[in-house]
């Protein structure tokens, strides 16, 4: 069984897959982010209601990383360069 993932963990990447190619379908973010499709919802839900992500309306709805976003992202990423994760010993 996998480690557990903390919220800002999963928000981290979801950010990371919107600002990656421009844009993300939530197909993507779901296998990208590794979740289900029931699991993402209140984690876009959390993001477009921030601010951090913006839905491009379209056929098939597209997520994008607003600029508030790309700050929170480097945010994000910096600290998590500063609190590496601690390492679990394996049993």
């Amino acid at each position: 069984m996998g480690r557990k993932r903390y919220k800002d963990q999963i928000l981290l990447q979801i950010l990371q897959l919107c600002a990656e190619e421009g844009s993300a379908s939530k197909t993507q973010i779901v296998y990208g982010a590794g979740l289900n499709f029931r699991t993402v919802i209140p984690y876009l839900e959390l993001v477009t209601r921030n601010r951090l992500v913006e839905i491009q309306e379209g056929k098939v709805p597209r997520y994008k990383t607003t600029a508030k976003g790309k700050k929170a992202l480097g945010y994000m990423r910096e600290l998590r360069n500063m609190i590496p994760e601690p390492q679990v010993p394996a049993d």
